[in-house]
């Protein structure tokens, strides 16, 4: 009988960790935790969050006004030969770098990020994050600088989103209508009809004719990187299902949320992607029954008992619940986490939560 893998197995094994899951359930405060307990077990780390609380990018040393894009090293985490490094998912500033690698000369990348089409989109896209989420774990993870990159990705109810972003990027570039707008000027006005033209001529009366032409400049300046753009996409996709790459899934007890998680474990499996762990948070404590106290006559104390009977069927509600969930992720490490008193804000609760993490 194979023995099932400990958390420590997986922060030991990777050189790639995705946090996933529902939102609200401790998501980016457990992707800290588990880049905490690798840099102590001796590993260079870097945990790269998206939108943390105040206090927790407080406790990264992540200053929210400034560069929190770039890596900054966290000192207070380890003594020993580990390290970790914490930054902010800012996917409009990688979407720049990307245009500047890809680009192939500067007056061409200048020209593409001075475009006020692009401008627009680079904050705004419909998915640009989750595909810049991956994009700069893929420079982290290349750029030889760390044994594993931990990233915890970007709050979305449909958090299968991260996963698709290469595919969606592939698809885009395939569209009909993108090889049209991206044709030389002459070949454009060979293949637009009538309709389309009028078509233009009604957006140029209504919007400009300058965002016209800023859109098909755009277009056509995106077209000249595409092959670069195709490749990074295929190489990302192969990184995020390679076997040193594990996806870590992070749920809560809530009906809600191992539904929405139980939907995820399986879109990992069909798409090929690596289930490393799940770790479940927010879990109420299991008091012991207390059934000898339930005909207690009114008063204080049967108050308190009753408190307890009701503290007893929501814990054991919610290891039902988990139940489900954990079955279905049979083979995968696994992990419980407490319901704090309080919320974490500093290094020194980090490092507890890491230490619940693999020594449960």
């Amino acid at each position: 009988m194979t023995t099932p893998p400990t958390l420590n197995d997986v922060l030991a094994n990777s050189s790639l960790i995705v946090t996933c899951g529902p939102g609200g359930v401790g998501k980016t405060t457990t992707a800290a935790a588990l880049a905490i307990a690798a840099a102590r077990m001796g590993r260079r780390v870097v945990v790269v969050t998206v939108d943390p609380a105040r206090r927790l990018a407080d406790a990264l040393g992540l200053d929210m006004e400034s560069r929190a894009h770039e890596p900054h090293q966290v000192h207070e985490v380890t003594e020993g030969p580990g390290s970790l490094s914490a930054l902010m998912l800012d996917a409009e500033t990688t979407f720049d770098r990307l245009i500047t690698e890809r680009a192939g000369d500067p007056e061409r990348a200048a020209a593409v990020l001075a475009n006020p089409v692009y401008r627009s989109l680079a904050g705004s896209l419909g998915g640009a994050q989750e595909y810049m989420a991956i994009e700069r774990l893929h420079q982290l993870h290349s750029s030889g600088a760390y044994d594993l990159v931990v990233i915890d990705t970007p709050p979305s109810r449909h958090a299968i989103d991260l996963l698709e972003a290469p595919d969606r990027l592939v698809t885009f570039l395939s569209h009909p209508i993108y090889r049209v707008l991206t044709l030389p000027s002459r070949s454009f006005a060979k293949v637009t009809n009538a309709g389309s033209s009028a078509f233009l001529w009604l957006v140029r009366k209504l919007a400009g004719p300058k965002i016209v032409e800023d859109t098909i400049e755009f277009f056509r300046s995106l077209a000249t990187m595409e092959e670069g753009l195709r490749t990074r996409a295929a190489e990302v996709s192969v990184l995020l299902r390679d076997k040193q790459t594990a996806f870590i899934l992070v749920s809560s007890p809530r009906a809600e949320a191992i539904a929405e998680s139980t939907h995820l474990v399986n879109a990992l499996r069909d798409g090929g992607f690596r289930l490393g762990g799940v770790v479940v948070n927010l879990v109420h404590p299991l008091p012991p029954p207390a059934e000898a106290f339930f005909n207690l006559a009114p008063g204080p104390l049967a108050d308190h008992v009753a408190y307890h009977a009701e503290l007893f069927a929501l814990a054991t509600s919610e290891r039902s619940e988990m139940a489900e969930l954990m079955a279905l992720a049979k083979g995968a490490a696994e992990a419980e986490l407490p319901l704090l008193d309080g919320d974490i804000h500093d290094v020194a609760g980090l490092t507890e939560l890491a230490e619940m993490l693999v020594n449960p």
